[in-house]
């Protein structure tokens, strides 16, 4: 009976008399609650992330925007009357200047590639309004600096899921630019 009590004892035997059998792994409800719970958050995350090419593609039309701009007023500040702004390759986007005269709502087909800073005038140059056009048409704003420094954009198509309006405050129409210009953001 002692080496019975004694066996009974040990931490060893304890643990293999407690185990029930068949206590092994997870049931099959656990886990289907497991991928149920993954497939809810899956569902949720999942168009954030599609989202993130996007964004980031606006976004660069902007910054390459402003470089350009910001370029060409250098050349100004530096008393230069002409020159050509560094084409930045982007993927979504075409950058090129416009005269002074252009407001954003009058380009509605994509502007010729320029790159120059400046239009002659009959006072010397004028400094030229910088535009980030969206290389598939409709699908990103176009977005707009004016050749004082004021931004502006116009929206896409908003059959364009979730891009039409990426970075602008404007709303686009149904297969065609917006009919108002709004703010970057």
């Amino acid at each position: 009976m002692i080496l019975l009590n004694a066996y009974l004892s040990k931490p060893s035997t304890r643990k293999a008399l407690s185990k029930k059998p068949g206590q092994e792994g997870f049931s099959l409800i656990e886990l289907v609650v497991v991928i149920a719970v993954l497939a809810v958050l899956t569902a949720i995350a999942l168009p954030n992330f599609l989202g993130v090419s996007d964004d980031a593609s606006a976004r660069s039309g902007q910054q390459a925007a402003v470089t350009a701009f910001k370029e060409c007023q250098v050349r100004k500040a530096r008393g230069e009357t002409t020159g050509d702004f560094t084409q930045a390759d982007i993927s979504d986007f075409e950058i090129s200047s416009l005269p002074s005269t252009t407001t954003l709502s009058t380009v509605v087909v994509k502007p010729t590639s320029t790159k120059a800073c400046f239009t002659a005038t009959a006072d010397g140059a004028a400094l030229n309004a910088v535009i980030a056009y969206p290389k598939t048409n409709f699908k990103f704003p176009k977005f707009y600096i004016s050749d004082s420094g004021t931004k502006s954009c116009y929206s896409g198509d908003t059959g364009k899921a979730n891009t039409h309006n990426v970075g602008c405050t404007a709303t686009g129409g149904t297969s065609s630019w917006g009919t108002a210009a709004g703010t970057w953001r």
